[in-house]
């Protein structure tokens, strides 16, 4: 965190003191204030809204590729495909070598 940051952060501080007294009641942590700030800035007033931040959100996913979501998805689905094949091989593998330890063991 440079300094220059921190100078900046005070002066918020001081023209929203009831943030002070949020942390002092143990609502918020510096550190979630100091991100809060960092990602809102001064202008946005105390404490993240909700309507603020599904607003963002809701802007972000206005702006995805359904073709590239889908391909994502595809490409996520043969992944887990191949895992769980990659699964099933061991699996049957330690029933073979768990066949062949139990034949010998009633020997």
């Amino acid at each position: 965190m440079s300094t220059q940051r921190l100078d900046e952060f005070k002066v918020y501080l001081k023209k929203h003191p009831e943030l002070v007294q949020k942390v002092r009641r143990q609502e918020l942590t510096w550190q979630e204030l100091y991100e809060e700030w960092l990602l809102l800035g001064d202008d946005k007033g105390s404490g993240i809204e909700f309507d603020q931040i599904f607003s963002s959100v809701k802007e972000k996913i206005q702006h995805f590729d359904p073709a590239q979501i889908e391909e994502y998805s595809k490409r996520l689905q043969s992944g887990l495909d191949f895992f769980q094949e990659m699964l099933n091989h061991f699996n049957k593998q330690n029933d073979k070598e768990d066949d062949i330890l139990m034949k010998q063991w009633k020997q």
